[in-house]
């Protein structure tokens, strides 16, 4: 493939939220397969400072997705009003064809500026095929490429975690997955619930504070019934924006102060908490998918109303309704290892059915599946072609801001003076520090994982592409 570049690299500009989390996880197999077969130099860029477009004039901008904040559609906007190719993946493939989610987002042009519109599974490719018929050409289904290193990376022990933090007293682990209740209690998160729930807003939000309530007091008697086992409780990362700065308030923060519990927020990746734990917990959440893919290990959703709306991933996994069931399910384990009830033939089956309907696939290659995507993306572009990029008032002020700021920056009095408040998440996470160690480790597995599966012996078959695409 590079012979056919005839070697001249292709300039792409790569933004990211965050140096750790999952965009990182959704974007970084891709960015290896971009590397390793397209001669792609990849440059990172924080999504705040979108006028790095205007400086760097790459050839192609890649992003996590193009609907989850409004950074990311004026990145995706604005390269393509500069004549820039956009390849864009998905963050929210997991949603509901029902007509309740909106595809949207933040995009209010109404109008896909990537060069393919990327789908985790054949269920949400044919729903938004229907619902936006101008769109099909542009729509392919890629699978979930976050849930590839399931399949591919090797990940943290029990007893290194312990280690790490100092809790090697501790032989048992149960891991909670946070639901977004904390959006109740910031104006950002109450009108996304108000925009999704629209007229049965008010009742839905009763009905969240009533379950934080009892999913709160179940925990709360589990901490305190079980003081042999650490409890890691993980807040949802999208439970508030990151310019807030108030104090967390959910199901599991009243209960951090307990020295059985481990109170976390974006310390550690999920991956991590699933691969120390025994036993995974939640609300609701499609993690429970991660624990099924990475181990064999029971997942329980807390459901103290288990009559909701909700995303099929229930059907795969335990449900209880209250702490003395909880408490039953932990003792089973505990005493024999399992928990019977999740190999239940119809369970079994469930989680089959979960799988393809939510992630697409399950064997690891969601990140080639993408990277042919790319592929194509990088046939349309002419390497090193000469560009103009139009300055940007907004985008330009904010890189100014930037460097000035940052050497005045100290987070503690940021935070005390009201207009610099929200600039806080921008000075803790611009640098973007631990991308190119994570890089340096997952690239190491990823190599190991194409070695074994004879990816680059397989890459110019169209064949292989044949099979791998179900065409």
């Amino acid at each position: 493939m590079k012979s056919q570049r005839n070697n001249e690299k292709i300039k792409a500009l790569c933004f990211f939220d965050y140096d750790k989390g999952r965009d990182v996880e959704i974007l970084m197999p891709l960015l290896y397969f971009g590397e390793k077969y397209l001669n792609i130099e990849v440059k990172k860029a924080f999504i705040f400072d979108i006028d790095k477009i205007r400086r760097e004039k790459p050839d192609i901008v890649i992003l996590a997705n193009t609907i989850g904040s409004q950074n990311h559609h004026y990145i995706a906007k604005y390269a393509y009003e500069n004549g820039i190719k956009v390849f864009a993946l998905i963050s929210e493939g997991n949603f509901r064809t029902d007509g309740t989610f909106n595809y949207w987002g933040y995009n209010t042009d109404k109008k896909f500026y990537q060069e393919y519109i990327c789908h985790w599974s054949k269920r949400t490719k044919e729903f938004l095929s229907r619902e936006l018929p101008q769109y099909k050409d542009k729509m392919v289904l890629t699978g979930a490429t976050g849930f590839d290193r399931y399949k591919i990376y090797d990940f943290e022990t029990k007893e290194s975690f312990l280690k790490r933090y100092g809790l090697t007293q501790y032989k048992k682990i149960i891991g909670y997955a946070g639901w977004a209740f904390g959006k109740l209690y910031n104006p950002t998160g109450l009108m996304e619930i108000r925009n999704t729930h629209k007229e049965n807003a008010d009742a839905r939000i009763k009905w969240m504070k009533q379950q934080q309530k009892l999913v709160e007091g179940i925990l709360r008697q589990a901490v305190e019934n079980n003081p042999d086992i650490l409890f890691i409780l993980k807040r949802h990362p999208n439970e508030k924006h990151p310019h807030l700065t108030q104090p967390d308030n959910n199901e599991m923060v009243n209960l951090s102060h307990y020295p059985n519990v481990l109170y976390l927020t974006n310390e550690e990746d999920v991956h991590t908490l699933i691969s120390v734990s025994d036993i995974w917990t939640a609300f609701e959440s499609t993690t429970t998918i991660e624990a099924w893919m990475m181990k064999d290990m029971p997942t329980i959703f807390i459901n103290p109303d288990p009559d909701f709306k909700r995303d099929i991933n229930y059907k795969g996994t335990v449900i209880v309704k209250s702490y003395e069931e909880l408490q039953q399910k932990i003792n089973e384990y505990y005493e024999t290892g399992k928990v019977a009830e999740m190999y239940l033939p119809q369970k079994i089956e469930a989680r089959k059915e979960i799988v393809e309907n939510v992630i697409g696939f399950a064997d690891g290659m969601n990140h080639i599946r993408a990277g042919y995507y790319l592929m194509q993306t990088v046939k349309k572009v002419t390497p090193n072609a000469t560009k103009k990029v139009k300055i940007h008032p907004l985008f330009l002020t904010r890189f100014i801001m930037l460097n000035i700021l940052r050497h005045f920056y100290q987070k503690t009095l940021f935070e005390k003076i009201p207009r610099l408040k929200k600039t806080v998440w921008v000075f803790d996470r611009y640098k973007l520090k631990n991308i190119e160690p994570l890089k340096e480790k997952y690239y190491k597995y990823l190599d190991r994982f194409h070695s074994q599966n004879k990816i680059p012996e397989k890459i110019s078959d169209s064949n292989f592409w044949k099979k791998l695409l179900h065409e």
